[in-house]
């Protein structure tokens, strides 16, 4: 999944639940396991896997310092989003410098029933999480 779709429900989730922050860095990393379960669509198998990984990037950002500086989220929960996301950076960095590496989060190895799907129904399901993210976050605004 791309790391901004796991940015936004881990700040969805940080912002449903508010703590404690133990609690709530468990179940965004859970939350990252079970979502990779979910048939979606990785750009890494895509034309312009680089320019995609680019964007992810700073899409996947720009929810943090959304939530925190422009939402007012207490720091710690919007970085929740980012702890959500960051199994998924050992991937990005490298489709973000061209390259192939390896995968050090479990839910990444090939042994992982990894869930995939065409570009149309994996694109769909991740913008449905994002969307529910962003409710989520929007909703409970401090």
């Amino acid at each position: 999944m791309w790391v901004t779709t796991h940015v936004l429900a881990g700040l969805g989730i940080a912002a449903a639940l508010g703590g404690p922050w133990w609690l709530i860095l468990v179940l965004v990393v859970l939350a990252h396991v079970l979502m990779d379960l979910i048939p979606h669509w990785d750009y890494t198998v895509s034309r312009h896997p680089i320019l995609y990984g680019w964007c992810d990037f700073i899409a996947s950002f720009a929810a943090f310092w959304i939530a925190w500086l422009g939402l007012g989220y207490p720091w710690w929960i919007a970085f929740m989003g980012l702890l959500s996301g960051a199994p998924d950076w050992d991937v990005l960095i490298w489709v973000a410098r061209g390259e192939k590496g390896r995968k050090y989060f479990p839910s990444h190895w090939d042994s992982f029933p990894h869930g995939k799907s065409g570009r149309a129904w994996g694109i769909s399901v991740q913008v449905v999480i994002m969307a529910v993210g962003v409710g989520v976050v929007l909703a409970q605004r401090p």
